[in-house]
């Protein structure tokens, strides 16, 4: 089973406050979103994930590079955290999110998939949830992740589940993976990973959140180039959000 012993740490490093039960109950506490504030704001975007939406806090940066290139418009942005899709299914808190609050958009991460390709983990969950915010009228994405380190085909592998999820439900999808290899295939030294080989480091972070940016808003990421980020320089930026832009043409 990929991830899980970092993954049941989610509930705790998102910020959202640590889980009511053990993660992987379905059980999880977060605070609920203001619903006056979801609908009032001109980006809304509701994060269901794990510690790969977690770390480097995705839903911010999101955030921060929509607010960089409309300073006018106002975002809010909420992270549910969840060890799975399965157990975010069956989370009071994120039906919740999912069923009652005005959200615009919402990104799902978080399916359980076998590193080997050779288990298949039920799928039901993501679907569900997908369908639900579709009903509402939302633009639902689910967020592909990149594959470990060294591991030949898990990116492609991670992708192929999510998009027939999405095919399943009628939802989009983001294929970060996409913009991770592009990147490393122009400059391999670039570090991307974090040191576990498996999340994602402050370079990372930001091509993943360039890729959910264009797919959220329909801009290409390379407006991004100048978007103020710690520790880059603007030959960089331009690659990460070069690739970033590949991947969400893919789409």
């Amino acid at each position: 089973m990929r991830r899980l012993a970092l993954l049941l740490l989610c509930g705790a490093l998102c910020g959202c406050g640590p889980p009511s039960q053990p993660a992987g109950s379905g059980q999880l506490s977060v605070q609920p979103s203001d619903p006056e504030a979801v609908k009032a704001a001109d980006h809304s975007i509701l994060f269901v994930g794990n510690s790969h939406t977690a770390f480097h806090d995705i839903p911010d940066l999101v955030a921060r590079m929509i607010r960089h290139r409309h300073p006018g418009r106002t975002v809010v942005t909420h992270m549910v955290p969840a060890a799975f899709l399965e157990d975010a299914a069956r989370s009071a808190s994120c039906r919740l999110e999912v069923e009652t609050r005005p959200w615009k958009q919402m990104v799902f991460q978080a399916q359980k998939i076998s590193v080997s390709g050779k288990v298949e983990y039920p799928r039901d969950g993501g679907i569900e949830l997908a369908k639900a915010g579709k009903a509402r009228g939302v633009d639902v994405v689910f967020y592909a992740e990149w594959g470990l380190r060294g591991v030949e085909g898990d990116g492609a592998r991670q992708e192929k589940v999510y998009q027939e999820m999405a095919a399943a439900s009628g939802a989009r999808v983001a294929c970060v993976g996409r913009a991770w290899e592009a990147a490393l295939a122009a400059k391999p030294d670039l570090p991307l990973y974090g040191g576990d080989g498996n999340h994602q480091a402050e370079l990372g972070a930001f091509v993943t959140a360039a890729v959910l940016f264009g797919v959220l808003t329909g801009e290409s990421p390379t407006v991004l180039a100048d978007f103020p980020y710690p520790n880059t320089d603007e030959a960089t930026r331009t690659l990460l959000t070069d690739a970033a832009a590949k991947a969400v043409a893919a789409n």
